[in-house]
C-alpha cells in the first residue's frame, strides 16, 4: 500500500485518457485522481515489474507525476534499474535518499546505488582506526602444559595499534539484461606493524534473479594474505534469497560450500558449509530490528580442527527525524565446537565468542557521494583452551561510498 502525496492531474483532459493512461485500466465511475485509483494504477505497476520492465516504467513515470509520492518514485528507480538504464535510475535513487525517507527504505536506495556504482565504476571505502589487540594475542601469560607451568612471551607486539583499510567492489554484466556478472573485490588493513596486515581478495561470476525479490547463485574463489604471507584460498558456490514483504519487512536466506586450502598448515585443510537466515522487521518509520541466525560445520584434515560453529545477532537501527543523526547496534553471540583433542594442549576446544558495535552516521550528510561514520567494535573469545581467549576494541571513522 503507498500513500499518495498532492497530485496536479488537469492535464488529463479526455474521458477516454483519464479512463486509460500507458496501459493502465481504471474502472468506469472511479474517480482518477482517487486514492483508490492511484492505488489499483500502482498495483498494476507492481504486476508489470514481474513480466514487463517497459510497461511498468511508464507506469510508474506517469503515476509519479501524478502524486509525487516517494513510494511511486522508489518503484520507477528500481524499474530502471531492473532494465539496466542505470544512469536514469540513479538520479531518480539519489534524488529519493535527498529526502525524508524511514531508514530502512533509506537502506533499500542506497543498496541499489551501491550496485550501480559497482557496475558504472567503483564502489570504495575509507576507514582510519584503532586496534586494541591486532594479532588477538591472549592475555594470559602463563599456561600449563601436560603438568609444567610455562612462561609466555608473545613473538608479536601487544600494543594498540593504528590501521588503514581500504576497500573496492567492481561489477559487470557480461551479458546486457542476461542477469549474468562479474564481480572483483579487495580489501586491505595495513597496520604500523606489518605482521598484522591482511589482504582478501575474491573474484566471482554470479547469477542474478530480480523482481520484488532478490535472488542469486555465485561461484567464486576467496583467496587471503596475512603478515605478508599467503595463508589460503577458498572457491566456493553460494547462493542467497531476498523476500521483501508489502509491510517493508524481508526475511532472507544464505547458502555457502566452500574448499579450504591453506599451503603451509595443510592440517587446516578441508570444507566448510554454512546456512544462515535473517529477518529484518520495521518497528516503525524510525527504528529497526534485524535478526539472524547461522551454522556450520567444518571439516579439517585433522580432526582436532574439526568444529561446528554457529551464531545468533540482533541489531537495531534508530534514528532521529530532525537531526537525520542514526545508531546501528549490533550484539553476536558465537559458540565453536571441535571435535577431538587438541594435539598441543590434549583437550577439546570449546569457544565462546562476543561481538557489539555500534555506528553512528548522519544520514543526510555526504561528501562529495561520501558519509562519514564513526564506529566502535568489542570483540572477545572465551576459548576452554586458554591459549586461545583474548579480547580486544577497534574505534574508527569510515567514509562510505554512497554515490
Amino acid at each position: 500500500m503507498f500513500l499518495a502525496g498532492p497530485c496536479a492531474a488537469q492535464y488529463l483532459q479526455s474521458p477516454q485518457f483519464m479512463q486509460r493512461s500507458f496501459g493502465t485500466t481504471i474502472p468506469a465511475g472511479l474517480n482518477p485522481t482517487s486514492p483508490q485509483a492511484y492505488q489499483q494504477r500502482f498495483d498494476q505497476g507492481m504486476q508489470a515489474l514481474r513480466s514487463d520492465l517497459s510497461k511498468a516504467i511508464d507506469i510508474f513515470r506517469q503515476l509519479y507525476i501524478d502524486t509525487h509520492s516517494s513510494r511511486v518514485q522508489l518503484e520507477l528507480a528500481r524499474s530502471l534499474f531492473l532494465a539496466g538504464r542505470l544512469a536514469e535510475s540513479k538520479v531518480e535513487f539519489v534524488d529519493i535518499l535527498l529526502k525524508d525517507i524511514p531508514i530502512t527504505v533509506r537502506d533499500k536506495v542506497e543498496w541499489y546505488i551501491s550496485e550501480i556504482q559497482k557496475r558504472d565504476t567503483a564502489k570504495f571505502y575509507v576507514g582510519l582506526f584503532q586496534d586494541s589487540n591486532p594479532g588477538q594475542i591472549t592475555g594470559s601469560r602463563s599456561f600449563n602444559l601436560f603438568g609444567q607451568n610455562l612462561a609466555y612471551q608473545p613473538s608479536q607486539s601487544t600494543s594498540p595499534a593504528f590501521g588503514l583499510n581500504l576497500s573496492a567492489e567492481v561489477e559487470r554484466e557480461l551479458i546486457p539484461q542476461s542477469g549474468w556478472f562479474l564481480q572483483v573485490s579487495a580489501a586491505t588493513f595495513t597496520y604500523a606493524t606489518a605482521d598484522f596486515n591482511r589482504q582478501i581478495a575474491d573474484t566471482s561470476v554470479i547469477k542474478r534473479w530480480q523482481d520484488s525479490d532478490y535472488k542469486d547463485a555465485r561461484l567464486g574463489n576467496e583467496l587471503m594474505f596475512y603478515g605478508g604471507t599467503f595463508l589460503y584460498n577458498s572457491p566456493y558456490l553460494s547462493s542467497r534469497w531476498i523476500f521483501n514483504r508489502s509491510d517493508g519487512d524481508s526475511y532472507g536466506f544464505f547458502v555457502k560450500a566452500a574448499s579450504l586450502n591453506y599451503p603451509n598448515y595443510s592440517y587446516l585443510n578441508g570444507t566448510q558449509t554454512q546456512a544462515q537466515v535473517q529477518y529484518l522487521y520495521n518497528a516503525s518509520r524510525n527504528m529497526a530490528l534485524n535478526a539472524e541466525l547461522g551454522i556450520d560445520r567444518t571439516v579439517a584434515q585433522e580432526g582436532a580442527y574439526s568444529s561446528y560453529g554457529m551464531f545468533a545477532s540482533l541489531g537495531l537501527q534508530v534514528a532521529e527525524s530532525t537531526t537525520q543523526l542514526q545508531a546501528n547496534l549490533k550484539a553476536t553471540m558465537l559458540r565453536r565446537n571441535y571435535w577431538q583433542i587438541d594435539p598441543i594442549w590434549g583437550e577439546v576446544r570449546n569457544d565462546n565468542g562476543r561481538i557489539y558495535s555500534i555506528t553512528i552516521t548522519k544520514r543526510d550528510f555526504y561528501i562529495f557521494g561520501l558519509r562519514p561514520e564513526i564506529g566502535y567494535v568489542f570483540q572477545s573469545n572465551d576459548s576452554s583452551l586458554p591459549f586461545y581467549s583474548y579480547s580486544k576494541g577497534m574505534v574508527g571513522v569510515f567514509l562510505k561510498n554512497v554515490f
